[in-house]
């Protein structure tokens, strides 16, 4: 059995493919965030999410792991954060590989050798396993916090950016998500009794608001902590987005914040298409711009709307791999490239998924 991690700064994603009698992927996720419980007790967090699968890394064939959380601000800069990282993990593992922004399948020493190389670079095995079901597509994975958008062209993956800087500015990252963005960052103004009323600048509500509210989301999938850390309820949430415009619930009905909340969810798509069709913007340069698109993470159903409504035809890894594998797709795609790099041959297994 193969196991991959995904270690974030708010999320840890794990992923375990067995490959004995037959295939079998399964994947799980952990809310870490790592501000707010810091570094010190991630080695056993990560403990904790291997033990969501009910699985015994000692019996792993092989482990690698990929990491966003060397962004999180309690580091001075990427390199402190990779190996800090690096050595938690080293605290549960005896041994793994790390993941490259190349497919490379580094040491944990070759990773801090190369921290700019490993840090973010969780996009290239999700742009790998796509590129099995179609040659030329995009994946645009819409997670808690972020979406990223990863081209593939001819069956390579054909992402510009290889850093968090440059793939913000080449729209291969938005700053939007299924959950944790705040309304204001959202939008400036919202329509409320025929105007435009501004929103507050105070984290008093976020998109898992407008999701809940929607209809989106289910109360447990709303996996982290509310703006006011109180509950996660249809009414609790309508609280919350009244507070946005300054007001509570009892001066806003239901069906006001429900209206609010629409045009939060419309925005959040739009941000994302303009992220889709810049990237498109380039590939169609060369006369490669694909027609389909992969839509994954928490957040897959915004992913498919803005895909469809930036006229590519949407395809939901949901229904290929899973719920759980698809909020995962960062570990589960990497738990697979790691077989796949053991001479496994999952391209078989792959071909069934079609």
């Amino acid at each position: 059995m193969f196991l991959a991690l995904d270690i974030g700064g708010a999320n840890i994603k794990v992923s375990l493919l067995e490959v004995d009698d037959a295939f079998v992927l399964k994947s799980a996720k952990l809310h870490y965030p790592l501000w707010v419980r810091g570094v010190d007790g991630l080695s056993k967090a990560i403990e904790h999410a291997v033990a969501l699968l009910s699985c015994d890394p000692k019996s792993a064939s092989s482990i690698a792991l990929t990491m966003t959380a060397e962004l999180s601000d309690v580091f001075r800069d990427k390199k402190e954060g990779v190996n800090a990282v690096l050595h938690k993990a080293r605290e549960v593992f005896k041994d793994f590989k790390v993941v490259a922004n190349d497919g490379s399948l580094l040491s944990p020493r070759e990773a801090a050798d190369r921290y700019m190389s490993v840090a973010a670079a969780n996009w290239w095995c999700v742009g790998w396993l796509a590129s099995f079901f179609e040659k030329n597509c995009i994946v645009v994975d819409v997670g808690s916090t972020t979406t990223t958008v990863t081209p593939v062209v001819e069956g390579r993956v054909a992402a510009r950016g290889f850093n968090d800087v440059e793939k913000m500015a080449l729209g291969e990252i938005i700053y939007v998500g299924a959950l944790r963005t705040p309304i204001s960052s959202v939008v400036p103004a919202v329509p409320i009794n025929g105007l435009w009323c501004r929103t507050s600048s105070e984290y008093f509500a976020n998109v898992g608001d407008a999701n809940l509210v929607l209809g989106l989301l289910k109360e447990e999938e709303y996996d982290v902590a509310t703006p006011d850390g109180r509950g996660k309820s249809a009414r609790e949430c309508h609280e919350r987005l009244s507070r946005v415009v300054c007001g509570d619930g009892n001066m806003l009905k239901p069906l006001q914040t429900k209206l609010m909340a629409r045009f939060v969810y419309e925005k959040v798509v739009e941000r994302i298409v303009e992220g889709i069709l810049q990237v498109l913007s380039r590939l169609a340069l060369e006369d490669r711009c694909p027609d389909v698109g992969f839509a994954a993470g928490l957040g897959d159903f915004i992913a498919l709307s803005a895909i469809e409504r930036a006229g590519l035809r949407g395809i939901s890894f949901r229904n290929i791999l899973g719920r759980d594998n698809s909020v995962a797709l960062t570990s589960a795609s990497l738990a697979t490239y790691l077989a796949h790099s053991m001479g496994v041959d999952v391209e078989r297994w792959i071909s069934s998924l079609r």
